[in-house]
Order: structure tokens, then sequence, then C-alpha cells
């Protein structure tokens, strides 16, 4: 308000204007006024000159502070109505303008018609107790410029003395105006043909909602008409509105839409173009690494190469070695068998013994039947064989002890030497099946771990090219599941447009026609609303499952990065475990060749210790076989001499004890 009073003070100086001090006081009691009151510039009761009113339209021109202008009952002249109206047709801020009571005509109702005509943000102006109706010519310009306007939407023209030919003439003009919504004509000369006009006027314009006519001399039946007419034009502003204002908040919400589901698109467009980047990137990491592990793959494979030379080469000097050990296996059976021989000829030799020693026991018996035919003979040299008995006896005890100490003896040397017999073979046989086992249980680990380590090393290759071409088909599947959304989005809202644009023309076109339509077109905004919303729910859920899928492939792609990292160091440690395990196989090798050497050392002393021992062997068996053999005919003898002189014994006891009892029974008993 302050700035007002300056721009107006430094205006009147500029102009050589005398200020008028009820203009200065009325703004300064303006400053300690209220909010709403400071939007409203309220002169009424002023009177205020043509130039003072140059000076505030001019202000007005630029004024962005007053939505409310009341020059009421300022008795205005011509000059400065024209001033003020030169003003307002300017300002671009200003809603009500107020000239109540200023008595325009002629001149100043021309100057509103051109207000009217250039104003833009004028919505209500009114102009009661004025004389507008007096000249006709200047009320026309003023209805010229009503019908070019097309912002106003109340007019107040109350005790304006406008006659039936000024009403025809705002009836045309209000034929071309479409933004007027309230007209109040009380208290003029309108009278019948300025009802039927207004009546006429009624039939095209339709935007029109309140006309009050009192104190017009209007017929009954005109007004009745009147206000049928604007009752059919009010129903029609609420129809309208409603429909505008539905139709404006669906337009609000399908550009929301719009505009969500543009940004939606962009962030999903920058989203995969960044996952695309970083699979581009991961690829190049990818077939980087797998570059490297086919390099990897093809030293291993060389190694594997050069390892399988030298197995092959262990192969054959183990296939040597097996034959070696094959022959001295032949040489060990061929011993073995000679053994199995001799002992079987000792056997036979033993069998034939015994049968001749069964042939001479029987011969001797026959002796004996006939030695004891001759006991009877020999009664006599019965003293001289009990002493020789005496003395033989004596040798016979010597002869048992010499024959159980050889008995033991033999007993002990061939038990020793069956035991180191069998310790020896034992040995041979343990250690050559150790050698054996190891050299085979070695062979078969080395090629299960190179077979094993090969099979792996495959495998994760295999693995990881699998990986990769899933990784690509889902990244094409994500872009034309992106493409094809984003076109069939786009598809369904230009549908969705042409829909809304058609049914609108078809709604505006049953509006005009019938009221009652509008309940249908109603439900079918509700129901084409609803499958917007179901649409827009679709598209949100599709935007949420594919940010979860791209969520899902990045936390893929970060696992598959750390499995190829750990699958690298894998890789590494096998690398470092087959290096050694071929080491320890080499050293290993080396150890079992001198340990071969060794024993095939051992063996050839062990060989020419058995075949000395076995000599050595035979020739004391032999020779026992022969001692016992003597032996055991001088104890054949001995018995058979033993039994003879026993039973000889026995018939001599028998002989003389049938001689005493043939002498006892022969001996007279005493008489008593």
């Amino acid at each position: 308000m302050e700035d007002f009073r300056h721009t107006y003070v430094r205006l009147c100086r500029e102009n050589h204007i005398e200020t008028q001090d009820t203009v200065i006081n009325q703004l300064k009691s303006f400053e300690h006024s209220t909010k709403k009151d400071k939007n409203v510039l309220d002169l009424s009761t002023c009177s205020l000159t043509g130039k003072t009113c140059a000076v505030l339209g001019k202000i007005l021109a630029t004024d962005r502070s007053f939505l409310e202008v009341k020059f009421a009952d300022c008795m205005l002249s011509e000059d400065a109505i024209k001033g003020l109206c030169h003003g307002f047709s300017r300002n671009v801020y200003c809603r009500k303008l107020d000239l109540k009571g200023n008595n325009i005509r002629g001149p100043g109702a021309e100057s509103l018609g051109k207000l009217l005509r250039n104003n833009k943000c004028v919505l209500s102006i009114c102009l009661e107790w004025n004389a507008l109706g007096m000249l006709d010519n200047s009320f026309a310009r003023f209805c010229e410029g009503l019908a070019e306007n097309n912002v106003l939407q109340a007019l107040d023209l109350r005790n304006n003395q406008i006659s039936h030919d000024a009403a025809s003439e705002l009836a045309r003009a209000l034929k071309q105006n479409s933004t007027l919504h309230a007209l109040d004509l009380r208290w003029n000369n309108v009278g019948l043909l300025g009802g039927r006009a207004l009546l006429e006027m009624l039939q095209t314009n339709k935007t029109i909602t309140r006309v009050e006519l009192a104190g017009n001399n209007i017929p009954a039946d005109i007004l009745k008409a009147i206000e049928t007419a604007i009752s059919q034009n009010e129903d029609r502003a609420l129809l309208t509105d409603d429909f505008r204002k539905k139709t404006s908040t669906l337009t609000k919400h399908i550009q929301q839409m719009e505009e969500s589901k543009s940004l939606q698109v962009n962030e999903l467009m920058d989203t995969i173009e960044t996952q695309e980047d970083l699979l581009r990137k991961s690829k190049r990491s990818t077939n980087q690494k797998i570059s490297q592990l086919q390099e990897t793959l093809e030293e291993r494979k060389s190694a594997f190469n050069s390892l399988a030379a030298k197995l092959a080469m262990t192969e054959s000097e183990l296939a040597l070695a097996e034959q070696k050990n094959n022959d001295y296996m032949i040489l060990m059976n061929k011993l073995k068998h000679e053994l199995s021989e001799s002992t079987n000829i000792h056997q036979s030799d033993i069998r034939r013994e015994r049968e001749e020693r069964a042939a001479m026991e029987m011969k001797l018996l026959k002796e004996l039947s006939e030695s004891n035919d001759k006991n009877i003979v020999y009664e006599t040299k019965v003293e001289d064989l009990e002493r020789k008995c005496r003395h033989q006896q004596d040798q016979i005890f010597e002869l048992k002890e010499q024959v159980t100490q050889l008995h033991a003896e033999l007993k002990l040397k061939g038990t020793q030497f069956d035991e180191h017999l069998s310790q020896e073979r034992g040995r041979s046989k343990n250690s050559l099946q150790e050698a054996d086992q190891l050299k085979l249980k070695e062979i078969i680990f080395i090629k299960q771990e190179a077979a094993e380590t090969e099979k792996a090393l495959r495998d994760r290759i295999q693995r990881l090219e699998m990986t990769r071409l899933e990784l690509e088909e889902e990244i094409s599947r994500l872009k034309t599941v992106n493409m094809t959304d984003k076109l069939h989005a786009e598809e369904q809202i230009n549908i969705t447009k042409q829909k809304i644009k058609y049914e609108e023309e078809n709604r505006m076109k049953q509006l005009e026609e019938k009221v009652r339509m509008m309940q249908i077109a109603k439900d079918e905004m509700e129901s084409h609303y609803i499958q917007n919303q179901s649409l827009v729910s679709e598209l949100n859920s599709k935007n949420s499952s594919l940010t979860l899928e791209v969520e899902s492939l990045k936390r893929r792609i970060s696992t598959l990065n750390e499995e190829l990292a750990e699958k690298n160091n894998i890789t590494l440690a096998e690398v470092g475990k087959v290096k050694l395990d071929l080491q320890q196989a080499l050293n290993k090798q080396e150890a079992e060749r001198m340990v071969q050497k060794e024993l095939r050392e051992k063996l050839s002393e062990a060989d020419s210790k058995a075949t000395e021992q076995l000599m050595k062997y035979r020739d004391t068996i032999e020779s026992k076989e022969r001692e016992i053999l003597s032996l055991q005919e001088k104890l054949r003898a001995r018995e058979y001499e033993l039994s003879r002189v026993r039973e000889e014994e026995l018939q001599r006891a028998q002989v003389l004890q049938n001689a005493v009892m043939n002498y006892v029974s022969k001996v007279p008993q005493p008489s008593r």
C-alpha cells in the first residue's frame, strides 16, 4: 500500500498535478487494515478529478496488489472514466471492479466497451445506478466490447435506463459471449420486446445461469420462459462443471500417470543401461578369466601330458620290474616244486622202508616160531644168554639215550631250519607283495587324481560357459520384455487417450441432446478409470518384478564373481598340490627303485643262501635217515631177542610151576 501511495505521489509530481488529500488519507487508512482488506482498493465516495483518475489508471495498469477496486459514488467525469478504463484495459491482476453510482453514459460507456474488449482478468463489474442505456450508439459500443470479451462472468446493470432497444443490443451481444454467467438488469425499461430478445438469446446462450429482471415491465409468461431457460442453463452448467472437474481430474491423473510412467521407463532404461554396462564389464572380465583359465588348462594339459609320459616310463619300468618279479616267482615255484618232489621221494622211501620192515617183521615172526621150536635146545644156554642179556640191556639203555638225544637234536635243527625258511619266505613274499601293492596303489592314485582334476576342471569350464550363456539369454530376454512392456504401455496410453477424446466428444453431444445420458457416461468413465487403475497397478507390479529381477541379477553377478575368485584360488591351490604330488611321486619312485635294487640284491643273497641251506639240509637229512635206519634195525633186533628171551623165561617158569605142582601133588600127606 505504501508503494501505491508513493507511486501516486510521484506521478502527480511528475505530471504537475495536485494530490488529493482524500485519496492519500484513504490510502493511509488501508495500511492499518487486515490482510483481506489490503487486497481491496476502496475509494468510494471520494470525489476524484479526471487527472487523478488518469494517474490512478496508470498505476493500476501495472498494479499487482489489488484484487478488487471500488470507485462507487465518486461522481466520475467522462475523462476520469476514460483514464480508469485505459488503465484497467492493461491490468492483469484485478478481478472485481465497482463503478456504481457514477452517472456513466455516452463516451464513458464506449470506454467501458474498450475496457471489456482489451481486459483479460476482470471477472465481475458492477455498473449500478448509471445511465448506460440513455444513448443507443454508446451502449451498442459497450455491447460490442461485451461480445468480444471472454473473461467476464458477472455484470450488474441495475438502474441504467436500459430500453427495449438497448436490451435487444445486449441480447445480440450475449449471443456471442460464452463466459458470462450472471446478469442483473433489475429496475430498467426492458419491456416486452426486450424480454423476448433476452428469451431468444437464452435459446442460443447456454452459459448464463442467473438473470435478474425485476422491475422491467416484462410479462409473466416471458419471465417464466426465461426462468425455465435459466434453470436449464443452471442444470447444464452444473453438469458441465461436474464434467469439467472430472475431466480435469482425469487429465491430471493421466498426466501424472504419464509422467510417473515416463519417469519409471526412464529409470528402467537407465538401470538397464547400467546393467548392460555392468554385464559388458563382467563379460569382458569373465572372457579374460576364461582365456586365462584356458591358458592354465593348456599349461596343465602339457604338464599332464608330460606326467603321462613319465607315468608311461614308470609303467614300463614297473612292467620290467614285474617281469623280473615273475621270473623270481617262477624260480621260487621251481624251488618249491623241487622241495615238494624231494619230500615226496623221501616219503616214498619211508613207505618203502616201512613195507620192508613189515616184511622183515613177518620173517622174524616165522623165525620166532622156529626158535620156539628150538627153545628146548637152547635151555642149556640160558645162563650164558642171561649174562649176555644183562650186558646187552646196559648197551640198550645207552643206545636209547643216544637215540633220544639224536631225536631231540634232529627236531631242534628241523624246527630251526623250518622257522628260518618260513621267515625268509614270508619276508620275501611280504616285501614283494608290499612293493607291488605300493606301486599299484600309487599308480592308481596318480591316475585317479589326474582324471579327477581333469574332470573337475572340465566341469568347471562347462559350468562357467553355461552360466555365461544363461546370463546372456536372461539379459536379452529382459531387454525384449522391457521393450515389449514399454511399447505395450505406450499403445495402451494412446488407446486410452483416443478413447477419452472420443468419449468426451460423444458425451458433449449427449449432454447437449439429453441430460439423463450423463449417468451412463459417468458409469462408463468410472469403469474406464478402474481399468486404467488396474493397468497402472499391473504396470507397477511389472516394474517391481523387473526391479527385483535386476537386483537378483546383480546378486547373481556378485556371487558369480565371488565363485570365479574362489575357483581361481582353488585352481592355483590344486596346481600347487599337483606339483607337490608329482614331486612326491617322483621321490617315491626313486625310493622304490632303490628299494627294488636292495630287494633284488637281498633276493639274490637269499636265493644263494637258500640253495646252500637246502644242500646242507639234504645232506644232513640223508645222514640222519641212514643213522635212524641203522638204529631202528638194531632196535628191532634187540626187541625180537628180548621178546624171545621173555617167552623162553615164561615157558621155563610154566615148566617149573608144573613140575612143582606135580611134585606137590605126588608127595604123600602125613597121617593124623
